[in-house]
């Protein structure tokens, strides 16, 4: 079998038209960085991973039904989309999937950003008329026996 040598970048392997693409374009993650500078040290330890690619990361999860962080880091490792909208180049290593679960047992102040997270990436949603910010429909099993009231 002979090998061939082809120029091509991570640019250039995501389509056009992909979904990872258009969320790119529409969803501002620019003020992760600054809601969570107050959890770095700069002056101590190993050099963190940008905040920005942590909840890409987490997303990415969300959003393709991917269960556990193992396995994020796992699709993310082959898929050549997702290490495109992380920003990381084709042998760029994946963060590990251990420092997500470190951050979420060990720092419960990451559990309060990622919920002003989310909460900022509604607003935003709602300000570029992509949702309504009201409960439309909601589907569910109903109880078995009568839950108390307390």
């Amino acid at each position: 079998m002979q090998l061939r040598t082809h120029m091509v970048t991570i640019e250039d392997l995501v389509p056009p038209g992909h979904f990872l693409r258009k969320l790119e374009s529409v969803l501002d993650l620019t003020f992760v960085r600054e809601e969570t500078s107050c959890l770095y040290n700069r002056r101590l330890g190993r050099p963190p991973i940008d905040p920005v690619v942590l909840v890409k990361y987490l997303l990415v999860g969300y959003l393709y039904g991917i269960p556990s962080e193992r396995q994020i880091e796992q699709r993310i490792e082959t898929d050549v989309a997702m290490r495109w909208y992380l920003g990381l180049d084709l042998f760029e290593r994946v963060p590990d999937h251990s420092t997500i679960s470190q951050l979420r047992r060990r720092k419960p102040s990451f559990r309060k950003v990622v919920r002003r997270l989310f909460e900022a990436v509604v607003r935003q949603r709602i300000e570029k008329g992509l949702v309504s910010g009201k409960l439309v429909v909601t589907d569910s099993k109903p109880a078995r026996r009568p839950v108390p009231c307390t």
